[in-house]
């Protein structure tokens, strides 16, 4: 067997994404111990050093593949309808035909040998697979289209080639967009198995798009296997520490602007002060040190530690040691939440858009209670809401946890059973 992941965390940097690929990887050995794992990323090192021996694959490889015009660009002077199918056949030929992309590339001045290199290494990995996984991700939607639509041509190239298909931790939508929207209705109905994290937008939406229904499974996120306890954790312990994490994105997707952030700001500062409690930063996202900064601006002289700590949080061990010292998170961001509710702890779900609003509305489903979401409009009400919301969550970790923990442990459990159920579906392949 030679298994190629698509790792959709390809920098490495953010610790939910490689949480789950870390999960992913595991599951995957444990079916196949002997298998080679091939992995497309952008960060080698630091995804031998979270995943183990796995060859890499160059992202830059697949990207040069995909933007290499193998008809030239005189289609920017075609009527619309000829250059739409002069797109489709150019397809046809990049999907259908590797040596002719190869002999593209190479003739190519613009390409440099290393270039030439990496998009080899891609196509070398995808003709050679026996299996191509999609690792967990939100990134089918509208916010990440260029790396939708790779994920989209990574898994088109395997279909064509008659290589059994599948993803795994799936958060689905919104695609409004006509483009991503068309692609995803060409690709995913031929995928084998797309396991979602939740129900309520993602089901839905796989199913308007053509995939059939007994392809889609529903097994939570990935990442909840990392995060659940090993052993029991102390809740009069957790108590004692008397924390607060608190979590916030700000980046176009997640529509937060500086009004939220000073209500959250001294919302969070009223609930400190009412519960007797440090704020502590959780940041997941550490690219261009994204969670970081807003953190440091969102809690600077705010009861609770130096909150440059927050940078040394860079790995998902880290950041779930972190959230198991709270006794209550406070985030914006999907896989803070994860990592509090897959121990027990309670969530508090600020969402400003309606991509993070489907994902953590997926999620509290997912667990029942203990995930309280708080909408960042109307502005009037947030400071209201917010502090209600803490107030509840505080009062009622301790009841919650039992629930909270046998719902994160039949995820972990029908994630185990959905790949076994892959396993099931590819043939036994020995290496050639």
């Amino acid at each position: 067997m030679r298994i190629l992941v698509d790792s959709c965390a390809y920098t490495c940097q953010n610790v939910g994404d490689l949480a789950m690929l870390t999960v992913a990887v595991s599951r995957l050995r444990e079916l196949w111990p002997a298998a080679p794992i091939q992995l497309i990323t952008s960060a080698p090192r630091l995804v031998s050093a979270h995943c183990g021996d796995v060859v890499s694959i160059p992202l830059s490889g697949r990207r040069l593949v995909l933007q290499d015009r193998l008809l030239g660009r005189f289609d920017k002077l075609l009527p619309a309808g000829v250059a739409a199918r002069l797109g489709r056949l150019e397809r046809r030929l990049r999907l259908g035909n590797p040596a002719l992309v190869r002999l593209s590339l190479r003739l190519k001045h613009s390409v440099t040998e290393q270039g030439f290199s990496d998009a080899a290494a891609f196509l070398s990995a995808i003709n050679r697979a026996h299996l191509c996984v999609v690792s967990g991700a939100g990134v089918l939607t509208d916010a990440f289209p260029e790396n939708a639509l790779g994920v989209l041509a990574t898994l088109e190239m395997a279909v064509q080639r008659g290589i059994p298909t599948a993803m795994f931790g799936q958060g689905v939508g919104p695609i409004l967009g006509a483009e991503l929207r068309s692609r995803a209705a060409d690709v995913l109905p031929h995928v084998g198995l797309i396991a979602v994290r939740e129900r309520l937008s993602s089901v839905p939406l796989l199913v308007s798009l053509g995939v059939s229904s007994d392809r889609i499974v529903l097994t939570g996120d990935d990442a909840i296997e990392m995060a659940m306890p090993v052993g029991a954790i102390d809740s009069a312990a957790r108590q004692t520490a008397r924390r607060i994490g608190v979590n916030m994105r700000v980046a176009p997707y997640a529509e937060v602007t500086p009004e939220h952030l000073g209500i959250v700001r001294e919302a969070l500062r009223e609930a400190s002060r009412a519960h007797a409690a440090e704020l502590v930063p959780i940041p997941i996202a550490h690219r261009t040190q994204m969670d970081v900064a807003t953190l440091r601006e969102l809690l600077t002289d705010m009861p609770g530690d130096d909150v440059d700590s927050g940078a040394s949080l860079d790995t998902p061990q880290r950041v779930i040691d972190r959230i198991g010292q709270c006794q209550v998170v406070v985030t914006g961001s999907y896989h803070a939440a994860v990592f509090a509710l897959g121990q027990g702890i309670p969530a508090v779900a600020l969402t400003g858009s309606q991509y993070y609003l489907d994902k953590m509305t997926g999620l509290a489903d997912q667990f029942g209670e203990g995930c309280e979401i708080v909408p960042l409009e109307p502005a009037s009400l947030l400071a209201f809401r917010l502090t209600a919301a803490v107030k509840s969550a505080w009062e009622n970790a301790d009841r919650v946890r039992p629930t909270l923990l046998a719902r994160a442990a039949a995820q972990v459990a029908s994630g185990h059973a959905a790949y076994a159920r892959l396993a099931a579906t590819v043939p036994d392949r020995t290496i050639s």
